[in-house]
């Protein structure tokens, strides 16, 4: 081969190799940064109450900075304040109840019940041991007296029948010695009664009835010198610890009738995006009643096709762009990958249809000067 022809192939071969090298170079070494459009997005919460009402009042505007605990809408709850109150009087009430039952009967009960059994025992000995012996004297005197008395209306009748017979003196005479007989004889066989009652004693059914109610009032004082029962006492303990339950449970009802913002980190800078009630409005529970958004809880989304999921891990860098400055490059770290594809079909079965294939993945970004907000357009750049 001539010189010529040969150095002109050489430096063919060499321009060949250099736009080989190139085109490498652009297809490939050039391809190290992916480059995805992205939404900022932020952590919206909706607030609202357990209970439901009418609006009270509304504390807070639209837009403005919030901070923990800060209340935000009143709700009226006229009928748990109600109840509220009614379960504070049952409280004093449970509570007196358990202390009287916790120190059993006053010593004035104990010393009443003890004397009411001692003369119900006094009642029954007496029952017992019947009547006395000049009581029984008495009894016996009052019969010979009574006997006595109609032997002698029986004689003075016998004579003043004799007399009458031979018409000596009146019927009327007559006739009121017979009465005289009749009442002596009634008051003899009421004074034969007595003197057999004494001498008889009292009756099994007296002495029986004394002796149960002597045993009624001895068991009704020995109750009350025991004091309570154990089961009384925590039975007391039960419904009052039931009746605070119930307070309780009221009490952080009424506290849901005030909105506020919660206490925790996310919400230490917290804007208020919308209020949805006004005063006056009723409603349910579980209702959101105002949007608060947590300014430091910002992200940006980006949608990463299946081929190139491999190349975004976890914790890994980017520089992130918006609009409003874009010579800005902002610091963010991948926080979260979708487990779940969008967008595609159900099956893929080519190898093309597998770049439509997206997952969502979450970047935090470093926004110490607070110009990224939710909704701006940014532009994601992965190495």
């Amino acid at each position: 081969m001539p010189p010529v022809k040969k150095a002109l192939l050489i430096a063919c071969l060499a321009l060949a190799a250099v736009a080989a090298g190139l085109y490498l170079y652009w297809s490939f070494g050039n391809n190290h940064v992916l480059r995805f459009p992205g939404i900022v997005e932020i952590q919206e919460v909706r607030l609202g109450s357990k209970i439901g009402g009418r609006v009270a009042r509304v504390l807070v505007l639209e837009g403005q900075e919030l901070s923990r605990g800060q209340e935000l809408v009143v709700i009226e709850a006229p009928e748990l304040e109600n109840q509220r109150e009614q379960l504070k009087a049952r409280v004093l009430q449970a509570e007196a109840e358990l202390e009287r039952i916790v120190y059993g009967p006053r010593v004035e009960e104990k010393r009443a019940a003890q004397a009411a059994a001692d003369a119900a025992k006094a009642r029954y000995d007496k029952m017992v041991a019947g009547w006395r012996e000049e009581e029984k004297r008495q009894a016996k005197s009052e019969l010979e007296t009574a006997e006595a008395d109609l032997k002698q209306t029986i004689d003075d009748l016998a004579r003043v029948g004799d007399l009458y017979r031979t018409r000596s003196i009146a019927r009327a005479e007559y006739e009121a010695a017979l009465a005289a007989r009749d009442r002596a004889r009634g008051r003899a066989n009421a004074a034969r009664a007595r003197h057999d009652m004494f001498l008889a004693g009292n009756r099994k059914e007296d002495k029986a009835e004394a002796k149960a109610a002597w045993q009624q009032a001895q068991a009704k004082s020995d109750e009350l010198h025991n004091g309570s029962r154990p089961e009384d006492i925590a039975l007391a303990k039960a419904k009052l610890f039931e009746i605070k339950a119930k307070l309780h449970e009221v009490e952080i009802n009424l506290k849901e009738a005030v909105v506020v913002v919660p206490d925790a980190p996310q919400f230490d800078k917290a804007i208020m995006e919308v209020v949805a009630v006004r005063p006056g409005d009723i409603v349910a529970a579980g209702q959101s009643v105002v949007r608060v958004l947590c300014a430091d809880d910002l992200w940006v989304k980006i949608f990463v096709p299946e081929t190139q999921l491999g190349l975004v891990t976890l914790n890994q860098e980017v520089d992130v762009r918006i609009d409003s400055h874009p010579h800005t490059v902002f610091k963010g770290k991948v926080f979260h990958r979708a487990s779940i594809s969008e967008f595609t079909p159900r099956n893929v079965q080519s190898v093309d249809e597998r770049r439509h294939q997206v997952f969502g993945v979450k970047i935090r970004v470093d926004d110490p000067q607070g110009v990224v907000n939710a909704g701006m357009a940014a532009d994601v750049r992965i190495r």
